[in-house]
């Protein structure tokens, strides 16, 4: 929508006369630059996620996990969130009072170092490296981001809008490899972007 109303704002130079574009020339430089904000602006409101929407993630999470075998069955889950603390507290208060079978759940917050054998879910709110993505390959560890090529760099489930509702698809071969099995249940829900 902000796209296009710069564009229409645009698109009335061509019809103004030469002697009044160079009268006005600060103006317009000016309207350029207010376009080129609400521009950026605009991308940036459509870029964060909204409360409802990190509830829906969160929820996704958690349904993953329950529909996941891992080769040793834990007593506790840890989710691990990649470079966003305020959305491993969401995950907190969202799962304080909620288990996987008869495991409790823990969460925490992680970066590059972090020792990721405790992990058993890490989910990627933003891009990550593909060297990072190799390195938890080698660990049964549910991998789940909304990067474009997150499945092609090796994740395991990405998650992405479509028709205003989120979805997912899932590498079922990337969590083979890892020792993971994934309910065919879960798998029959999955969906190219």
């Amino acid at each position: 929508m902000c796209p296009t109303r710069l564009a229409a704002l645009l698109s009335l130079i061509h019809f103004l006369p030469a002697y009044y574009i160079k009268r006005m020339a600060s103006v317009w430089r000016n309207l350029m630059i207010l376009g080129a904000l609400a521009l950026s602006t605009c991308n940036i409101a459509v870029a964060e996620p909204t409360d409802r929407e990190l509830q829906i993630t969160a929820a996704y999470l958690y349904h993953f996990i329950q529909f996941t075998d891992w080769p040793e069955k834990p007593t506790v889950f840890h989710y691990c969130v990649y470079q966003n603390a305020n959305f491993a507290d969401l995950l907190r208060k969202t799962y304080s009072d909620k288990t996987v079978g008869d495991a409790s759940i823990d969460v925490s917050n992680i970066n590059e170092q972090k020792k990721l054998d405790d992990c058993h879910l890490i989910y990627f709110p933003q891009a990550v490296s593909p060297g990072f993505l190799q390195k938890i390959s080698k660990y049964a560890i549910l991998s789940v981001g909304s990067q474009k090529d997150f499945t092609q760099l090796g994740g395991i489930i990405y998650l992405f809008e479509e028709d205003q509702k989120l979805r997912f698809y899932i590498n079922n071969s990337a969590a083979t490899d890892t020792g993971l099995t994934i309910s065919s249940q879960l798998l029959k829900l999955s969906r190219e972007p």
